[in-house]
């Protein structure tokens, strides 16, 4: 039996994104999958899928950059992953000089999303526009991290190859992910490239492949 498989490309603003967003029909029009490329304030070329439609809340749409942006950073300068994402350098990085990499237009329709981590028994808390997904959300399992109870899976993770971003110049890359390893008090998870989840020291330099929200406004 032969398959066929058929895409379909258009011109969209993101304007228009949030008016699918706002109309209800997201979960029709902006499946997981979906592919918006962009170019960057800095001139590069960005490929954004949606990620997830009505995961945590209705009317909300989560996005993931499917290359890396900026350069390879470090999640901390120091071997320490203390305080996990919430205190960690590559929350800053992302939401200051990644962020204003965006265009105005999608900045200004972005909306909080707020990460939850327990670690040696504290749970830490915050919120930001761009966003790391954590290693639940994109493995759908606790391997190195400890779950938090409430992360879901990303549905466009949920095949290997998606979890998979690429470089500048389109070859397969490791990533950053926000959660800490339960295990030790240095090491961040990544995915690497085939799509696998590993961990490494916080003060290497991954690629950065963030994530943002847009909910009904």
């Amino acid at each position: 039996m032969a398959t066929i498989k058929r895409t379909e490309t258009s011109n969209a603003t993101w304007k228009e994104v949030q008016e699918i967003i706002n109309s209800g029909k997201a979960a029709e029009q902006l499946r997981p999958g979906t592919e918006i490329a962009e170019i960057l304030k800095d001139g590069s070329r960005a490929v954004i899928a949606v990620a997830a439609v009505d995961l945590y809340q209705n009317g909300e749409v989560i996005f993931c950059f499917r290359n890396t942006v900026g350069e390879d950073h470090r999640m901390n300068k120091e071997w320490t992953n203390k305080g996990g994402w919430k205190d960690c350098k590559m929350r800053e990085y992302l939401n200051s000089e990644i962020l204003a990499l965006l265009p105005d237009e999608l900045v200004e329709m972005l909306s909080p999303k707020k990460t939850i981590q327990i670690q040696n028994g504290a749970t830490l808390e915050c919120e930001d526009l761009l966003f790391l997904p954590s290693e639940y959300e994109v493995h759908g399992e606790g391997i190195y991290a400890k779950y938090n109870g409430v992360d879901k899976q990303f549905p466009f993770y949920e095949e290997r190859t998606n979890r998979i971003v690429v470089d500048e110049d389109g070859d397969a890359t490791w990533r950053w992910l926000a959660s800490p390893n339960a295990g030790n008090t240095t090491n961040f998870c990544f995915v690497n490239g085939g799509g696998f989840a590993s961990n490494n020291g916080a003060s290497y330099s991954f690629g950065v492949a963030p994530g943002f929200v847009i909910r009904k406004s």
